[in-house]
């Protein structure tokens, strides 16, 4: 019967310089890269920021203009999350990732303000207000 010996010597990394620095700086990176997500807005927000009905008949401009028309005649209403919360009411909708959630939501509150009067004169369109506060926001957010 024969044995087998197995000889182990130590192990040696020898690694550039150079090298070593582009393998931290991409694992820097990798560590990174989630945590950008969190500093754009979240979906919620351009989402409510999206007046669906109006972006047919305007352009992205003609909305933005919309929205800054609307916070010369509610200054009060020219922050981003005093918008969301008027937007979302009580409602948890600003914090979901569902657009199509979204989207019917503010649909029923646009068909709301219409038939409670709840609606202004923004550049010569009569908006509901849901409308205008969706075209201010997106305002403040693309500006």
């Amino acid at each position: 019967m024969s044995h087998i010996y197995f000889y182990q010597q130590p192990l040696r990394l020898h690694m550039k310089r150079k090298d070593f620095i582009q393998l931290s700086a991409f694992t820097a990176a990798a560590i990174s890269f989630p945590l950008l997500h969190s500093c754009s807005p979240p979906a919620g927000d351009k989402t409510l920021s999206n007046p669906v009905f109006l972006s047919r008949l305007f352009d992205k401009k003609m909305i933005s203009e919309a929205g800054k028309a609307y916070l010369q005649k509610k200054p009060a209403e020219d922050d981003n999350d005093k918008l969301i919360q008027l937007l979302s009411g009580n409602s948890s909708i600003a914090n979901s990732a569902d657009e199509t959630a979204i989207h019917k939501y503010l649909d029923q509150k646009v068909k709301e303000d219409f038939e409670a009067g709840n609606i202004t004169l923004v550049k010569g369109w009569v908006l509901s207000v849901t409308e205008a506060r969706q075209c201010a926001l997106f305002s403040l957010i693309n500006s």
